[in-house]
């Protein structure tokens, strides 16, 4: 849930720490919760800062090349809350939560691009954040967080304790030991312990951030299954219109068959090995031209191969099955006639 607090009522960074550190503590402490941290910027939430940094030792960057970070400011409970693993170092100390202090907590995004074969704790960094930003030392390593969405990789990001930039509006995060939304209202009632006048805003799970996230990437694939679907369709009505027309076609060529002794199976079996031949032919070329071209869907989808061969396996099996009832059908009723009638034909 989002907590905005009114300038006019919270005017000094001290008030600002104090009602968020008392709003995470007493709602740490109810029932049924696990865990409760803030945080600036929720992911998935759409909202972010960031900002050019330096690293302290090492040969300024080129105009306008410098790197970019993320920025987020938060708690040691918001990293216990998300699952966000500590990997190297340290979190943040009390201290460090109560008072300003130059420290920061950064990705592994930001180790691997700036760091790669060096142990990144204890290097200082310059994030410009204000007029004249001081250097902040790394004091540990965290795993990253998809923030944007679920397609886009994480970004370098940086962790500030509160005190280092403290936000009149933060998130609360919430983890519960059952339905987080049914616990809402005792969440709610704690914070207007505190402030009788403080509202709340967003309270989601962040289930439903992110489906609010993948609401543009569902609308996508759900067009895409409609007009799959109607091409599905169409091609097996095409397959089929086809090889009916096709054994049609091949009426006297039956009855020929049929006058020389030929018995009914094995005209099914003829034709249907033809239709069958035809259609694996057409299959083996569609299935290459779809791999082709199923390379167009990766941008779609999250994790997830654009050569899913269950997909394949699928349409290949409706088409070819379409192709044998196009080929069976009609070879079945071509065979019942006499030669005399299917004679006529030529």
């Amino acid at each position: 849930m989002r907590l905005s607090l009114p300038l006019a009522k919270y005017s000094g960074d001290p008030q600002r720490l104090r009602f968020f550190e008392q709003a995470v503590a007493r709602i740490g402490a109810l029932p049924g919760v696990e865990s409760a941290g803030a945080i600036s910027f929720l992911p998935f939430a759409g909202l972010g800062a960031a900002t050019d940094f330096t690293i302290v030792g090492q040969p300024p960057p080129p105009p306008g090349q410098a790197p970019v970070v993320d920025v987020r400011v938060c708690d040691n409970g918001f990293f216990a809350t998300m699952h966000v693993p500590l990997v190297r170092g340290r979190l943040f100390t009390e201290r460090e939560l109560r008072d300003k202090s130059d420290v920061v907590i950064v990705n592994e995004a930001l180790v691997k691009q700036h760091f790669p074969n060096e142990d990144p704790i204890g290097k200082q960094l310059v994030i410009d954040m204000s007029d004249s930003p001081p250097a902040t030392t790394i004091v540990g390593v965290v795993g990253d967080v998809r923030y944007m969405n679920l397609v886009t990789a994480p970004r370098p990001m940086s962790y500030w304790p509160h005190p280092q930039l403290t936000y009149s509006a933060m998130t609360l995060t919430v983890r519960t030991a059952a339905d987080p939304l049914a616990l809402a209202p005792v969440v709610e009632r704690a914070i207007q312990n505190i402030d009788k006048d403080q509202p709340v805003s967003d309270v989601r799970t962040m289930d439903q951030w992110i489906a609010k996230s993948l609401e543009q990437a569902r609308f996508n694939a759900l067009l895409l299954a409609v007009f799959a679907g109607v091409a599905l369709l169409l091609a097996s009505l095409g397959i089929y219109g086809v090889m009916s027309y096709a054994v049609s076609q091949r009426t006297s060529e039956i009855g020929v068959r049929l006058a020389l002794g030929a018995d009914e199976g094995a005209i099914v079996r003829l034709i249907v090995g033809n239709g069958i031949a035809l259609a694996a032919a057409g299959l083996a070329i569609g299935v290459v031209l779809a791999v082709v071209l199923s390379r167009t869907m990766s941008a779609l989808l999250y994790e997830t191969s654009a050569w899913d061969p269950a997909t394949f396996a699928a349409v290949v099996v409706t088409l070819g099955l379409v192709a044998v009832l196009a080929s069976y059908l009609p070879a079945r009723r071509a065979s019942h006639v006499t030669p005399v009638e299917a004679l006529r034909y030529q």
